[in-house]
């Protein structure tokens, strides 16, 4: 499966609201709540913060997930990456994912991803090499150290 990116722009919220409830609701939902509308308003804040670094990635020119990575100082973030369910367990996420990897690799610094904790996505965190290094009651950070 060949997947390419594109950039992501405010047109897409429904697009992001859409696979937030599709892929996290069913966590967000025992945390938070689950509110459409508030959902709308953090991912408004975040495209504001991160709208250059927030990829739509696509197959055959369908929009079919998201994924955030930037640079912070001395490390690379992994943020809100989902693949929508129909998308799953190909192969997508590990492929974009060991390319960050890559990345921090290259260039000798740590990488890092914050996920709910009982997010399943977990195992394979762990199988690319995220180490995890903090929780929360609600959260699990991990990284990978190459500094």
């Amino acid at each position: 499966m060949e997947y390419q990116f594109r950039n992501c722009t405010y047109d897409d919220i429904d697009f992001i609201l859409d696979l937030k409830e599709f892929g996290l609701k069913w966590y967000i939902e025992k945390i938070y709540g689950w509110d459409r509308n508030i959902q709308k308003e953090k991912t408004v804040r975040e495209l504001n913060r991160h709208i250059n670094d927030i990829k739509i990635i696509t197959l055959d020119k369908r929009d079919i997930g998201i994924t955030t990575f930037y640079n912070e100082g001395n490390k690379f973030v992994i943020g809100l990456t989902v693949i929508h369910p129909d998308y799953q367990n190909k192969g997508i996420a590990t492929a974009i994912l060991s390319g960050y990897i890559n990345i921090a690799e290259k260039e000798q610094k740590k990488i890092i991803i914050k996920t709910y904790i009982k997010n399943p996505a977990r195992r394979l965190y762990e199988r690319l090499g995220f180490k995890l290094y903090d929780t929360s009651e609600t959260h699990a950070h991990y990284e990978i150290d190459f500094s």
